[in-house]
């Protein structure tokens, strides 16, 4: 059985409106189970759980939220290289066209290739 992890940060809601589509999109693939957790309630537990995760986060200044860079720095900080060989997408959203989520999708992205 595949096992989805969906990871997310919402602030105005949009970014939870994403997730839950992420999620109902991972969940039509045969054999396959699908968390979604928010970045406040998440565990380090569901990140070694998953085979793969989409991790979302709003855009804070063109990078990821201070809330999804603390569950990295701090929850998974004892699991380093744990996360090797999964595999991930980023995505994010912002107030606007040109409000840097393609660099908050590469700042998260850049998190988890160094976890991995």
């Amino acid at each position: 059985m595949n096992k989805i992890l969906v990871l997310y940060d919402s602030r105005s809601g949009n970014t939870a409106k994403m997730a839950a589509l992420v999620g109902e999109g991972a969940a039509t693939i045969p054999d396959t189970e699908v968390r979604i957790r928010s970045v406040d309630e998440a565990k380090a537990a569901d990140v070694i759980w998953c085979d793969g995760l989409a991790v979302g986060s709003p855009t804070n200044m063109g990078i990821l939220s201070w809330k999804m860079k603390r569950f990295w720095d701090e929850e998974m900080r004892e699991h380093w290289m744990n996360i090797d060989g999964k595999i991930a997408c980023a995505f994010s959203t912002a107030g606007g066209w040109g409000g840097g989520m393609e660099l908050a999708c590469q700042s998260i992205l850049t998190v988890l290739m160094n976890f991995g």
